[in-house]
């Protein structure tokens, strides 16, 4: 188990990655030939994982590695709207493997969490609609 100060500075850390890959702006031109490898970069610098090892891993998989590393509730939710950004850019098979973790993630947060909101149900029903 963590210290608390050390928590605190994983979890700025964490925050900090999420908050930088969910204000990534993607454009369809430059997604494959330089924003994909970009991400990728920045996952597997800070997580040690790549867009292509979310799109192998079964949701269960991906929501305990996301546990492992020590994301809170807030930081679940960053990382399943992340996943709602990059579907439209990722093929049709791939798109809705991404689109069935962001439904894992937000489900997983609804329940666990113990608080309902509607917020994360209307993230569910996207992710769904993705799938």
């Amino acid at each position: 188990m963590l210290s608390k100060g050390l928590r605190d500075e994983e979890n700025q850390k964490i925050n900090e990655l999420v908050g930088r890959l969910i204000d990534l702006e993607f454009v369809p031109e430059f997604y494959e030939s330089e924003q994909r490898s970009k991400v990728n970069g920045l996952l597997f610098d800070q997580l040690g994982f790549k867009i292509s090892d979310l799109e192998t891993w079964y949701s269960e998989e991906l929501l305990v590695k996301l546990k492992e590393l020590n994301f809170d509730f807030s930081n679940l939710e960053q990382f399943g709207d992340f996943l709602l950004n990059i579907i439209p850019f990722e093929d049709e098979q791939h798109a809705s493997h991404l689109a069935a973790s962001a439904v894992a993630i937000f489900e997983y947060i609804q329940k666990e969490s113990k608080t309902f909101s509607f917020s994360i149900i209307q993230k569910i029903n996207q992710a769904k609609a993705l799938e």
